[in-house]
């Protein structure tokens, strides 16, 4: 008798800790969401005044999309990827300096809402090698 009631009081406790932990699980996805339509909004815009080719530019465009659908999956290597091709493509000089800036901070800031949400970690997880 007493053993069930440790049982029971033990399930109790863990269930009451599973649900102090849900509001901050979903705080945290919410915020993978927003930095990952921050980060699409700033590319956009930072496209526009880049001198990005019609080739480079829809190489953007489908690492946007493979990274959309690799949050979404948890596939991290097609997501690595990615984020890698974004780096070179920014990294090459068609972006203005302030774009490139904002840029490469929305992808550190998707990089660490990511972890927190636990799609990642160790700094090798969906934000790449940077």
């Amino acid at each position: 008798m007493k053993t069930m009631g440790r049982v029971t009081i033990c399930a109790c406790v863990a269930l009451a800790g599973l649900v102090a932990s849900y509001p901050a699980v979903l705080r945290a996805q919410d915020a993978a969401k927003d930095a990952m339509v921050t980060f699409a909004f700033d590319l956009h815009e930072g496209m526009k005044r880049s001198t990005l080719t019609q080739q480079q530019k829809e190489q953007v465009r489908n690492d946007l999309r493979t990274l959309k659908e690799a949050h979404q999956s948890g596939d991290r290597r097609s997501a690595m990827r990615a984020m890698m091709n974004f780096h070179q493509i920014l990294d090459s000089g068609a972006f203005q300096p302030q774009d490139q800036q904002r840029i490469k901070q929305d992808l550190q800031n998707l990089r660490e809402a990511r972890q927190q949400s636990g799609g990642g970690g160790g700094g090798m997880g969906m934000g790449g090698m940077r």
